[in-house]
């Protein structure tokens, strides 16, 4: 496998990539957007208010604001958002207190003031009919905050106020039934405006899948057993994939159960965690109650479904997603326990707010952890999915989901996010709040994709804000061995008479070419800055074990923020980190 570091420029390396850069996702397919409650911004036709600059391209929930929980809390303050929203046809409706989030000090008081997911509904008694837009709204209190008519109304409370962004995998996908992901089979390449061929058509095909079943004839790396790591290196060291969740494969050792559903086996090397799951589940669920409709909600950390539209049985565009990485991992660092987390549905389309609400209970995971449980640390997170800010770099850098970021490599976990797959040095967030880093300061690591013969992929983001490089292109990696969908191979004919199975044998006696999409062998080739990210994130891992089984000051089994951040900081430099 390939990859390295980007090396570290002067300044933060990226005080051009506004100007010389395309669009990135301007488009997404209608039934998309309306599947998840969303619309593209466009910046000639959007509100405006006077002071504020003209904002960019980027796709975001209509009946949703992202609010600060301590804002959420403050009755008078929402009182009074209500009456200036109440002038444009809509009402807030904050959600109620998240009460899994228990225990005391900074961090936890950061986690808790973090923003959530509040649900605009049109307002009651409203003489006219209303469309509600969260961008209308916040532009409406962004002028409120202007006219200083409202004393609880101030600039600085409502800059705190955001979208809620609709995030993208990281993958090339060029199904029929979904051209968002990079790729349009047949037509518009990756949304960029440029004439000719696509940044994307070279790694087509299968009549314009990214993905392709493959036999592999190898068993699973060899893993320790869990006494055996304790031993040698403290603990197992646990790598985060928050992404579409889990499916059934061997190598990660999650099962089908008879009656629907999945499970993991005990020291597998997948594992979920309910309790973290079920909060994600409970903020969805008090949203669409709230009137967040169309909201679909993440109810288990299972990957599904395999089609959005049973009747026509193609393959969702990211179903797999976190299995392909899951089995990447296991190839680099075996030794390594998954935490998969659902946040990602089958389509490819993350929200804003499952994100944040993840990654702050993972947070309280961490903040949590008895010196004893040392189950419930966790070393590195890896998120391949992203979107394009409407705003300038540094109001995004103020955001909560870069504030959560930083408590998690406050804590001394690495997170490592995927670059995109736009062919744009537009900053692509969160791997964008890559650039700058202090020193000494455990980093978010950016990662582009790599070609297998090492050159840098065309359809992969680029800037100053890449800190990394990783294998992206034409991966080979698990996927779910269940999955066997409508499309049929070109040919199939009987056998010839004189090739009959022999008795005892169930595989299918005909013959046929490839069948596209049964993958029952469980492997397959993708393409994207999605399986650059987790390769990168399992070397650091990697270099984890390698410190801990030489040093035992760095030992995984060391409690507390100043080991982890010494035994993460110690990892990155065995790499050549050039921070």
């Amino acid at each position: 496998m390939k990859w390295f570091f980007e090396p570290r420029p002067d300044g933060d390396g990226a005080r051009h990539d506004e100007d010389d850069s395309a669009l990135g996702l301007i488009s997404l397919p209608a039934e998309l957007l309306q599947r998840h409650g969303a619309v593209v911004l466009n910046p000639g036709k959007a509100a405006a208010v006077h002071g504020y600059p003209t904002p960019r391209s980027t796709v975001y929930r209509v009946r949703t604001l992202l609010v600060p929980d301590d804002q959420l809390q403050d009755r008078p303050f929402i009182e009074a958002l209500n009456r200036v929203l109440h002038d444009v046809g809509m009402t807030l409706i904050p959600p109620e207190p998240d009460q899994e989030l228990a225990g005391e000090g900074e961090v936890m008081e950061v986690l808790r003031r973090l923003p959530r997911p509040a649900v605009l509904v049109p307002a009651e008694g409203a003489t006219t009919p209303v469309v509600v837009d969260s961008w209308v709204a916040l532009q409406a209190l962004r002028a409120a905050a202007a006219a200083q008519k409202h004393p609880e109304i101030t600039k600085a409370a409502v800059q705190r106020i955001e979208l809620e962004h609709l995030m993208r995998a990281s993958s090339i996908n060029g199904s029929p039934i979904d051209g968002g992901g990079g790729a349009i089979p047949g037509g518009a390449g990756n949304g960029n405006g440029v004439a000719g061929p696509t940044s994307t058509g070279s790694y087509l095909f299968n009549g314009g899948d990214a993905r392709t079943p493959v036999a592999v004839v190898m068993e699973p790396p060899a893993r320790k057993s869990a006494s055996q790591c304790a031993s040698v290196y403290g603990r197992r060291p646990v790598l985060a994939l928050l992404d579409t969740g889990a499916r059934e494969h061997w190598w990660l050792d999650v099962q089908a159960k008879p009656g629907g559903g999945y499970q993991t086996v005990t020291d597998g090397f997948v594992e979920v965690d309910t309790a973290l799951q079920n909060a994600i589940r409970i903020e969805g669920q008090n949203a669409a109650s709230s009137g967040d409709q169309p909201r679909q909600v993440i109810s288990d950390p299972w990957d599904g479904p395999t089609t959005a539209d049973p009747l026509v049985g193609e393959l969702d565009s990211d179903t797999g997603h976190c299995t392909f990485e899951a089995g990447i991992v296991r190839q680099v660092v075996p030794d390594a326990q998954v935490l998969a987390v659902r946040v990602m549905h089958s389509d490819g389309v993350v929200y804003e707010g499952d994100l944040m609400c993840a990654l702050r209970h993972l947070a309280t995971r961490i903040v949590l952890a008895r010196a004893g449980d040392i189950a419930a640390h966790v070393d590195v997170v890896s998120l391949s999915l992203g979107f394009f800010s409407e705003s300038p770099g540094d109001v995004a850098f103020a955001s909560g989901l870069h504030t959560v970021i930083d408590v998690l490599r406050g804590l001394g976990v690495v997170v490592v996010a995927a670059a995109g797959n736009y062919s744009t040095s537009r900053r692509f967030y969160p791997a964008a709040f890559a650039r700058p880093s202090a020193p000494n300061q455990v980093p978010l690591i950016s990662v582009g994709a790599l070609n297998p013969n090492g050159s840098k992929a065309v359809f992969s983001d680029g800037g100053g804000w890449i800190t990394a490089w990783g294998s992206g292109a034409m991966m080979v990696s698990t996927f779910p061995t269940d999955i066997n969908a409508s499309r049929s191979p070109e040919l199939r004919m009987r056998a010839h008479p004189g090739n009959q199975l022999p008795p005892g044998v169930s595989l299918p006696g005909e013959r046929e070419s490839l069948d596209p999409d049964d993958y029952r062998d469980g492997f397959a080739i993708w393409t994207g800055s999605s399986f650059s990210t987790p390769l990168v994130a399992a070397h650091v891992v990697a270099a984890l074990l390698k410190g801990a089984e030489g040093n035992g000051a760095l030992r995984l089994d060391l409690p507390g923020a100043v080991d982890a951040t010494k035994r993460a900081m110690a990892a990155l430099t065995g790499l050549g980190w050039p921070g």
